[in-house]
């Protein structure tokens, strides 16, 4: 007498599913979580950047502030760097030439474009290298998360993960290697 076929039901259904699935693929709902959290992050990270330098660069546009040119008179070290004065002349020349702080990336005798800050505390580069200053952290932040990911892939020794970092090292590679020519 031929046996009876029993059809799969209840947990046994499960089962049989699960060994028929190939490994490494599931349901995919956590990966899918991930990528919401990680995008999300990002936007957040990319609109704080933005809010963050945006003073910045209105100031090193001239939209704020006070347009003029600055002969740096003095630099003195200080136990974090130096700490430089300048000689601020304005462009509205019915306006006295003031000494004020500057920025601590300059020497003695250099004449700059600058803007004046509104608090009229601090001088500031104009023009390119005011905004390549401004908007450095923008550039440097995904610059070095993925030199992190391109140095992992290279110490794991994985193909894809090299080509895969590399590609996404190069634009702010770039964009910091015209930052720099443009900005000095």
């Amino acid at each position: 007498m031929p046996r009876k076929r029993r059809t799969p039901t209840g947990t046994d259904q499960g089962r049989q599913g699960a060994a028929k699935r190939p490994s490494g693929t599931g349901g995919g709902g956590g990966a899918t979580v991930n990528l919401i959290l990680c995008g999300l992050l990002l936007v957040v990270l990319v609109g704080a950047g933005i809010a963050i330098t945006a003073t910045d660069v209105r100031l090193a546009l001239g939209h704020t502030g006070t347009l003029g040119t600055a002969t740096v008179t003095s630099c003195t070290p200080v136990r974090k760097g130096l700490h430089c004065t300048a000689h601020f002349a304005f462009d509205d020349r019915a306006r006295e030439p003031i000494l004020v702080d500057t920025v601590a990336d300059v020497q003695v005798g250099e004449v700059f474009p600058a803007v004046l800050t509104p608090e009229e505390d601090l001088v500031l580069p104009a023009g390119t290298r005011g905004v390549w200053r401004a908007i450095l952290p923008l550039v440097a932040i995904p610059f070095g998360i993925a030199l992190i990911a391109f140095l992992s892939a290279l110490v794991i020794r994985s193909r894809k993960g090299i080509l895969w970092t590399g590609a996404l090292l190069l634009p702010p590679t770039i964009a910091m290697i015209i930052g720099f020519v443009a900005g000095s």
